[in-house]
């Protein structure tokens, strides 16, 4: 029984892998654009005005909402369930405000969620006023504008400051000619699109989502120079788990996401350099990498969520619950063969290493975050939790002519490449002993 077992494994993990090594030479997708990062002059952030899609769909249908909140999902209800919630500082309106919105589809669809209780008509009435004066897109937008900004200041870029009127203006029209006046050479526009939690399965944890659309745009003609979708995944967790404490971890996970997709809309944007070496490489038993391999721990192949395959490859197990990561040092072989002019001029090397915790299968909390480091490998600085589950990944920091740039972080799947934060599903994975 064993024997066949085994054999099933090796079976699975090498059709894994041949899909894998198939994706990465046949569907990688094209370089990331970045002639756009020089010659942009004076540069101002604007955010549109347009309201993003809220669509809390995993919370609206999942049938426990009744049972969670005793009264159902109705405006009211939802509407007092989130007043008690709390967060801090300038993201606390707007995290509030898609809160809201997420109760206004909740009453859609609240008499099909277990409602038990139905406020009065005017209770209902006064509730919906309340919502459509505080469901403000701009604060809302503003507040994206506001972490790119602050991500901006972080890496040294100065940025245009534009009047409150001349942005609101703009922002409306679409129309950006008119700030050439205040000595802005290029606006950077940016949206939340959508933000929400969607399910994938039976009874399944929800995962929470925000996507952002971006421009960059040329004032002296409104012609477009590149635009770019980016999308931040965060945690999968329970509906009762997003709404302990008074909805507490979904206000807090909206904050973070504001934050974590405005660093990363930045850093994509002004400070990415690609990868020269596009492909796929072995990085271990049956595992792939794109960017950085992985040498300790390695990597064991796709994610796939099966008990079975899990417990024997796809979470390679340290030593300690302090480990000591360690990668492959940038430029890498195949980088000095194909760019061997940008290469030599590469220097100040550093690395930026992210852990985070393992949960439904999706990185959950960041445990561990280290900016700039020297060496290619690093020993943790906090003992880790035993017998537990992580993702982690790495990129290159370096100087190239004067700029700092950034690669991508390493994966073991091109769709990491493709404008999501970072950790994902597609990072490096580790569990501790214990």
């Amino acid at each position: 029984m064993i024997p066949r077992r085994i054999a099933v494994i090796f079976l699975s993990f090498n059709l894994v892998l041949l899909t894998v090594l198939q994706s990465g030479c046949v569907a990688t997708p094209k370089v990331p654009e970045t002639k756009h990062q020089t010659g942009l002059g004076e540069v101002a952030v604007i955010a549109t005005s347009q309201a993003p899609d809220i669509s809390f769909e995993g919370f609206a249908h999942n049938k426990g909402v009744g049972a969670a909140k005793g009264a159902g999902a109705t405006l009211l209800v939802c509407m007092s369930f989130m007043g008690q919630g709390t967060c801090t500082g300038f993201i606390c309106g707007p995290a509030m405000l898609l809160w809201l919105g997420f109760c206004s589809a909740a009453t859609v669809v609240g008499g099909t969620v277990g409602a038990t209780v139905a406020p009065s008509g005017s209770e209902s009435q006064a509730a919906e006023k309340t919502m459509e004066s505080a469901l403000d897109a701009q604060t809302i937008q503003n507040s994206l504008r506001i972490q790119v900004e602050l991500a901006a200041q972080g890496a040294n870029h100065f940025l245009v400051p534009i009047s409150p009127q001349s942005m609101e203006t703009a922002s409306q029209q679409r129309d950006y000619r008119s700030l050439s006046a205040e000595g802005v050479d290029t606006v950077f526009e940016v949206a939340l699109t959508k933000v929400g939690a969607d399910d994938g399965g039976i009874n399944p944890p929800l995962r929470f989502y925000m996507q952002s659309h971006v421009r960059l745009v040329r004032t002296s003609d409104n012609s477009e120079l590149m635009s770019a979708d980016y999308r931040y995944t965060g945690p999968s967790m329970k509906l009762e788990e997003w709404s302990a404490n008074n909805a507490n971890p979904l206000l807090k996970e909206i904050e973070n996401g504001y934050e974590v997709l405005g660093a990363h809309i930045f850093e994509n944007t002004f400070m990415l350099y690609p990868y020269p070496d596009r492909g796929a490489h072995s990085a271990g038993f049956m595992g792939v990498s794109f960017g950085l391999k992985p040498l300790s721990p390695p990597t064991r192949g796709a994610l796939t969520g099966d008990k079975l395959l899990g417990s024997y490859f796809e979470w390679m197990e340290v030593s300690s619950t302090r480990p000591t990561l360690r990668w492959q040092a940038f430029p890498r072989e195949q980088d000095l063969e194909l760019e061997p002019e940008d290469m030599a001029r590469v220097t100040n090397v550093r690395y930026d290493l992210v852990v985070a915790e393992e949960r439904n299968m999706m990185p959950g909390r960041v445990v561990y975050r280290r900016y700039g480091l020297t060496s290619a490998s690093h020993a943790l600085g906090v003992t880790l939790k035993g017998g537990t589950r992580y993702f982690w990944t790495v990129r290159a920091r370096f100087d190239l002519d004067g700029r700092e740039r950034l690669t991508e972080w390493s994966s073991t799947h091109y769709m990491a490449r493709q404008g999501i934060t970072a950790p994902s599903i597609y990072s490096y994975r580790f569990k501790t002993p214990g």
